[in-house]
């Protein structure tokens, strides 16, 4: 069964469906070719996108770990997603199950109608229905994080550096 968020913008959010499988991958497309151009290693390998649908279809939608969470204009149009997660506590440090966000994308048009923020608002109920303590979000720092995810309440908490070898 899908929920519906509550927005503040011309924009529906809800927890997908498996009948919502081709817009989610039309966008995805979208969100892939952003993160290619951010680093080749993100370019889809041959196969690729059938195995996404495939992880769609029986891991994300109906499971009581995880949610996409799409937006649509009020044209019925997908314009924006998101993966949101339960994560499991820690057995040494005191965190609890969490929230943890990923694949926070909003097609390049509505970038400025706040369907991103739309999409944050859903990410925080979906965690306080489920009650978590905390939610988190990983992004990618050529994104100007800080301006979208800090006037949301939001504070950095790790970064994560890589080498290539």
């Amino acid at each position: 069964m899908s929920t519906k968020y509550e927005t503040t913008v011309d924009a529906t959010v809800w927890t997908a469906t498996k009948d919502d499988a081709e817009e989610i991958m039309r966008l995805w497309n979208g969100y892939a070719e952003t993160l290619a151009d951010y680093d080749e290693r993100f370019r889809i390998e041959e196969g690729g996108r059938e195995k996404w649908r495939t992880y769609f279809t029986t891991s994300l939608v109906e499971s009581s770990r995880g949610d996409i969470l799409p937006a649509e204009d009020d044209g019925g149009e997908v314009v924006g997603a998101l993966e949101a997660r339960v994560v499991g506590g820690h057995s040494v440090f005191n965190f609890g199950k969490h929230g943890q966000v990923y694949g926070h994308y909003v097609h390049e048009a509505y970038r400025d109608a706040d369907v991103g923020r739309a999409l944050l608002k859903a990410a925080e109920d979906w965690s306080r229905e489920r009650e978590m303590g905390s939610w988190r979000i990983g992004v990618l720092h050529a994104v100007a994080e800080s301006a979208v995810y800090e006037p949301f309440g939001m504070r950095p908490m790790e970064a994560v550096y890589e080498k290539e070898l």
